[in-house]
């Protein structure tokens, strides 16, 4: 386990074995798995997770897990992928540590880590236009909309912040 970034609250790290039941709960009860398939992945939380080691291993970065220092909880992950050219910062997180300032708590984190350590010059975000939430996070981060995309079956707004913002 490497430990990318700590918080007042927060410890962001790399995932670990241990992580997939809680992940998987995380994602909600259609992708529950409790065990790692021994050669090849079992469910959509077991693939996710291969697939963030792998980003690691090849690029230095992906999604990390976010644990509740007080109860080692894993209670979410956030992170970057890749957007194209584009660097992607997401987050996902147990519906009852929302709202508490968890989330940008830990967007801050990763958003410092990105410029400061990885070297980004931009980082985008997303969100459905009815995410109100999600909107509010990257707005607290200083993030500006810069339009809007068809993703999927949806129109999603973009935000972009840059390091000399």
């Amino acid at each position: 386990m490497l430990i990318i970034a700590e918080t007042p609250r927060l410890v962001l790290r790399t995932w670990q074995e241990s992580d997939l039941k809680a992940y998987a709960d995380l994602l909600g009860s259609q992708h529950a798995t409790t065990e790692y398939g021994r050669h090849r992945p079992l469910s959509k939380a077991e693939t996710d997770l291969w697939r963030y080691q792998v980003e690691l291993d090849q690029r230095g970065w992906s999604r990390w897990a976010v644990v509740l220092k007080e109860s080692n909880q894993l209670i979410g992950y956030c992170g970057f992928s890749s957007y194209g050219k584009a660097v992607e910062m997401s987050w996902r997180f147990r519906q009852e540590f929302r709202g508490k300032g968890i989330v940008m708590e830990a967007a801050g984190a990763i958003t410092d880590l990105g410029f400061k350590r990885l070297g980004f010059s931009e980082i985008i975000s997303f969100a459905s236009m009815e995410n109100k939430f999600a909107k509010d996070v990257m707005e607290g981060l200083g993030m500006d909309l810069q339009g809007f995309e068809g993703w999927s079956n949806r129109t999603v707004a973009r935000y972009s912040l840059t390091q000399s913002h």
